[in-house]
């Protein structure tokens, strides 16, 4: 279902029908049953882990050589096998900014260590701190991917130590099937280019590539706001946040997601807009307190 060129919800989404409300209200409930328990059983499992500094092998999580060495994220792996990634020192402004080849978490999920000490986390259990983060952790952490190829997020992020937001930028397109952020201030996922002014993270140049929403959907409960900004959205499985905001076109954007001027500077200008800028076949599987949806092409 394509939607208006700008449409604000507060509260659930609802279905057309009264069964269709029964439906998507038990198939809530029953996911999230199943979300708590697995993380549960995680916590319980890993209460003990303690993460080592060997490389992690065979990781879906790969930092970019290519980019700057302050930009190179070094990826460990924890005791149970979870990728661990020491992100790069954050500048003045407190924002860490990592670049990758490659960026797929699959169902056991993936930590972010932002933390200076040895802290306890849901997914890793013990990991021991970040020595790029002597100076002090991380406010927003920006993950971007520079692939040909999407990035798959069928797991959960979790920001080990400070609560910090979360930024996955992949112009390739990003894929949630199951995905889901832990103690992250605000989870942002587009197919943009971040843009960065001074060591701040001041917005997003989005030119092309697409965030699908399928299967198991996204759980970005845990997170105050949920971005996702990107030239086309599909959202076809449930999304779950306390403030969602859908943006699609080829547009500037600021951080929160408000469109500063329509066309990107990456892009030229007779690039073909999609047919469907954002495909809401799931909309009644959206759950937040306020849910708003822009489309600008």
């Amino acid at each position: 279902m394509a939607v208006a060129e700008n449409t604000v919800r507060d509260g659930k989404s609802t279905g057309d029908t009264a069964a269709g409300n029964i439906q998507a209200s038990d198939s809530t409930q029953s996911s999230k049953a199943a979300s708590g328990l697995r993380m549960a059983a995680f916590s319980t499992m890993l209460a003990f882990g303690v993460a080592t500094f060997s490389p992690a092998v065979a990781s879906d999580i790969l930092a970019d050589q290519s980019a700057p060495k302050n930009q190179q994220a070094v990826i460990l792996q924890t005791a149970n096998g979870l990728p661990q990634v020491n992100i790069q020192t954050p500048t003045q402004m407190g924002v860490s900014v990592n670049q990758f080849k490659q960026f797929d978490v699959d169902e056991k999920g993936a930590v972010l260590n932002n933390s200076r000490s040895s802290t306890q986390t849901q997914l890793g259990g013990w990991m021991q701190g970040n020595p790029y983060l002597v100076r002090g952790e991380a406010r927003v952490i920006v993950n971007q991917i520079n692939s040909s190829n999407p990035s798959l997020l069928n797991g959960y992020i979790e920001v080990g130590g400070k609560r910090a937001e979360v930024v996955l930028a992949n112009p390739s397109g990003i894929l949630v099937n199951g995905g889901g952020l832990i103690n992250a201030a605000s989870a942002t996922l587009t197919s943009g280019v971040p843009v960065l002014n001074n060591g701040n993270l001041t917005g997003f140049d989005v030119s092309a590539g697409k965030v699908v929403i399928e299967g198991r959907g996204l759980d970005a409960s845990d997170a105050d706001y949920t971005r996702i900004l990107s030239r086309a959205a599909q959202i076809n499985a449930g999304i779950w946040g306390k403030d969602v905001k859908v943006v699609s076109g080829k547009n500037k954007l600021d951080v929160d997601g408000s469109v500063t001027e329509k066309g990107s500077a990456t892009s030229s200008s007779d690039s073909v807009a999609p047919a469907v800028a954002i495909d809401t076949a799931a909309l009644g599987g959206m759950y937040a307190g306020k849910i708003t949806l822009i489309s600008t092409e």
